[in-house]
């Protein structure tokens, strides 16, 4: 019976910590970082202010998790762990797959356009960029291409450097987009499909049978 109480309470403050993320997410859409007060996110929520010093230490520390749980981070590490040892084709796939998911999403792209001209100003909320959204996932395709290259299966370039031209892929198309409003002259899906076929071509090792056009990539579907 205690054991059933504390789950069940692990349980609800859980679903308090996610309410408040989601309320403080529709507020920092609204107005910014700079803009946005904790008394906001209390009105928003549905709380009181106070109450949300017992999840997050401030409203910087709520940020942070507000920018990791609407990232692709989370799903990103949860794949790489699942896919780990899948060919480079069926693992990038599935990383674009998430990219997409999110760059069709106008909530977040619409957090985007209005937060990022703010990180560029403000170190502090672009250390938490990086630091949450964008590093763990240099890190995590950095550690699959160099497990990847020992197995022969890429080429022996420096995996920092292919996880970064990787990752650029996604952000550079986001930022064209959704902030500089250039249109993409062909779908979203076809769009991540073909760069995701020209980076193949440039890392993988012919020698190791993981082929070139033609491949898996053809056949990317970016979940509905």
């Amino acid at each position: 019976m205690g054991q059933g109480s504390d789950r069940r309470r692990s349980r609800d403050r859980e679903a308090m910590r996610q309410r408040i993320i989601e309320a403080a997410f529709r507020v920092f859409l609204r107005k910014g970082f700079r803009g946005t007060s904790n008394r906001e996110i209390a009105r928003e929520a549905g709380i009181s202010p106070g109450l949300i010093y017992w999840y997050f230490r401030n409203k910087e520390d709520l940020f942070q998790a507000v920018v990791e749980a609407k990232s692709f981070i989370l799903p990103l590490r949860r794949m790489a762990r699942e896919m780990r040892g899948a060919p480079p084709r069926e693992f990038l796939a599935e990383v674009m797959r998430i990219g997409l998911s999110l760059y069709e999403d106008p909530a977040r792209m619409a957090a985007l356009r209005l937060l990022l001209p703010e990180a560029i100003r403000n170190g502090r909320i672009r250390r938490i960029f990086v630091n949450r959204a964008i590093r763990p996932g240099l890190e995590a395709i950095t550690a699959y291409l160099t497990a990847q290259q020992a197995k022969g299966r890429v080429r022996p370039l420096d995996p920092r450097i292919s996880a970064r031209l990787f990752m650029g892929l996604f952000l550079s198309q986001a930022l064209l987009s959704h902030l500089l409003r250039l249109r993409s002259p062909v779908p979203a899906r076809q769009l991540f499909m073909e760069a995701l076929e020209v980076y193949l071509h440039g890392i993988l090792n012919p020698e190791a049978g993981e082929g070139s056009a033609g491949g898996e990539a053809k056949n990317f579907s970016p979940p509905t």
